[in-house]
Parts: C-alpha cells; sequence; structure tokens
C-alpha cells in the first residue's frame, strides 16, 4: 500500500474513534475506581480507564458497521460508505477491542468479567437493534455510562464495609445513566431526517422534537440530582471541590441546552450538533468531579484539564465534517432495517 493509502486508512480509523468522545468514558471509570477506598495502584487505576476505553472504541467500530446502510444515504462520507473503511475491517477491529476489554475483565475478576460481559452485550444490543428503537434505545445507550463507573469500581475492589461506599456508586451510576441517555438523545435530535429516512424510529422521530427536548431536560434534572446526591453522601473531605465543579458542570449543561429549548418547534441540525458538543465537554467535567472527590482536586485538575482541551480541540478538528460531510442531501433509503420496521409496524 502507497503512503497516500496508508495516511488514507489510518485518517478513517481515527475518525472512526472519534477522539472527541475517547477520553470520556476512561474518566467514568477511573471515577469508580477513585469512589472506592482502596487500593488505588496505579495499575488498577490504568485499567479501570483502559478497559472502558477499549470497549467504547470498539461499540464505535461495531455502530458504525451496523449502520452502514443508514450512512450510504444519510452520511455517505463517513470511513465506510466512502469506502475507506472496509465493513470486514470494522467488524474485525471491533472485535478486537472487545478481545482487549475481556482480557483486562478476565485479569480484574469475576465482578470486572461480568460487568464487561454486560457492557458488551449492551453495546451490541445498541448498535444492532436499540438505536432504531425509540427512548428505549437512548436508555440502553446510557447505561454504558454507569456500567463503565461500576466497572472501576470493581477494579479496585469494594471494600468490606460497603456502607459508606455504595449509596455513592448508586448515586452517581444514576447521573451517568441519564446523563448519557439524555446526550444521545441529543445526538437524535441532530440526526432526525437521516433517521427518518433510514427508518430509525428515534423518540424525535417518533414524538417530535418538543417531547424530545422536553424528555432531555427531565433527564438532565435527574442527572444533577443525583450528582449532587453523590457528594452529599460521600465524605466532608473532598466535598469543596466537588461542588465548585458541579456549578462547572451546571453552566455547560445550561449552555448546550438552552438553544435547544428555544428551538424546540424547529431543531436546526447545527443548533443540537453545537449542544452536543457542549456536552461532549461538559460530562467529561462530570466525571472528572467524582474522580476529584475520590483522588483530590490535584489528580482531578491533572487530568481533565488536558483532557477538557484535548476534547475540544479535536472536536473543532473533526466534529463538523464527522457529522455533516459535504451537506448532501440525505436521500430515502429501503434499508434491511427499515423493510424489518416496515414489516412490524
Amino acid at each position: 500500500m502507497s503512503t497516500a493509502g496508508v495516511t488514507r486508512a489510518l485518517r478513517a480509523h481515527v475518525e472512526t474513534w472519534r477522539p472527541y468522545t475517547l477520553w470520556y468514558v476512561g474518566m467514568v471509570g477511573l471515577a469508580g475506581a477513585a469512589l472506592t477506598d482502596g487500593p488505588h495502584h496505579p495499575w488498577l487505576l490504568a485499567s479501570a480507564w483502559a478497559a472502558p476505553t477499549a470497549g467504547w472504541l470498539g461499540g464505535h467500530y461495531l455502530g458504525d458497521y451496523f449502520d452502514r446502510d443508514l450512512d450510504a444515504g444519510s452520511k455517505p462520507h463517513r470511513p465506510i460508505p466512502s469506502g475507506r473503511l472496509r465493513p470486514g475491517t470494522a467488524l474485525w477491529c471491533g472485535s478486537a477491542c472487545f478481545a482487549v476489554l475481556a482480557l483486562l475483565a478476565v485479569l480484574g475478576g469475576w465482578g470486572t468479567t461480568a460487568a464487561a460481559l454486560l457492557a458488551a452485550c449492551g453495546i451490541v444490543a445498541y448498535s444492532s437493534w436499540g438505536k432504531a428503537r425509540g427512548i428505549a434505545g437512548n436508555l440502553v445507550r446510557g447505561a454504558l455510562g454507569a456500567i463503565a463507573l461500576l466497572y472501576g469500581a470493581l477494579t479496585v475492589g469494594l471494600p468490606g464495609d460497603t456502607a459508606s461506599t455504595v449509596p455513592v456508586l448508586l448515586a452517581s451510576m444514576v447521573a451517568f445513566w441519564s446523563h448519557d441517555t439524555m446526550s444521545n438523545l441529543v445526538g437524535a435530535l441532530r440526526d432526525i431526517d437521516g433517521d427518518r429516512a433510514g427508518g430509525y424510529l428515534t423518540l424525535p422521530v417518533r414524538r417530535g422534537t418538543p417531547f424530545a427536548v422536553n424528555t432531555v431536560l427531565a433527564l438532565y434534572a435527574v442527572t444533577v440530582a443525583a450528582a449532587l446526591t453523590a457528594g452529599l453522601l460521600a465524605g466532608p473531605s473532598g466535598r469543596p471541590g466537588y461542588l465548585v465543579t458541579l456549578l462547572v458542570v451546571l453552566a455547560l449543561g445550561g449552555t448546550a441546552l438552552a438553544p435547544l429549548v428555544t428551538h424546540r418547534a424547529d431543531m436546526p441540525v447545527l443548533v443540537a450538533l453545537r449542544a452536543h458538543a457542549v456536552l461532549v465537554v461538559e460530562r467529561v467535567v462530570l466525571a472528572s468531579a467524582l474522580v476529584g472527590l475520590g483522588l483530590g482536586v490535584g489528580p482531578q485538575l491533572a487530568l481533565a484539564l488536558p483532557m477538557v482541551g484535548l476534547t475540544w480541540w479535536s472536536q473543532r478538528l473533526m466534529r463538523t465534517r464527522h457529522e455533516l460531510g459535504t451537506g448532501r442531501p440525505v436521500r430515502t433509503l429501503t434499508t434491511p432495517r427499515r423493510a424489518a420496521l416496515e414489516d412490524v409496524s
């Protein structure tokens, strides 16, 4: 393969990785490990970050593999429909990422193995079935954040006295479940025309944008309430820094969601895209708050500042092109998924 061919293939893989989302799920796994009393050995913390990240990458490959027919009509510039990444290669790479997740999970013990298996089932279920099934698909996708947090906690191991740790973990899992469900639903607001053309019955397609936006606001309220509960249930040592970080989260969340409320009756693609771009940064800050609650504000800032910077920079560099490409109009598709949905409707 020529140098140009190698560069083209590498770019296709990097686009599939979506680097602007890559830092979040590892931070969530690390947050789960941080919230557990110990031991916080560096290799355990590294595993709590690496395993969810491997699963996240695998999910992107498999998601693009299962969505290749939809993307052929609505997003032909993406790696698989553009011919820069073969479907078989995407399937193989996704499987390889899952193999890395499985290895790390088995090395961590039965708890991490069970959590990894649950996450893998959720990824496949969402990619192959759930995305086209309205709020059920959003909830399946949102559960992956909660599972990543649980995986991180199980990597370190729950202490014998769980009375103080488990309530904080449960509240944090609710926060990430509702937040990831909400941000996935905002992504669906961005893709209404393409999803409708491909026969994907997402919540905005089924119930309209006003109902979807109201659902987004309700889920965000649950996120904030659960995150605040986690901070109040935790020990007082890290609480001031945690609450300050939550204020930053609220400011970013308000910045993201206010335009959605303004345009709820008629949602421009760019408005939804920009809202999701802000939420992608905001959720890294949210995850860092829990890292700080467990490990202290120093490690939190040392991780959060470069990760937020990388997230924002990679979004500016890649996001609009990956989502909108050349701006070709969406054509109506007759895909296997669309035909199946029409058969049962």
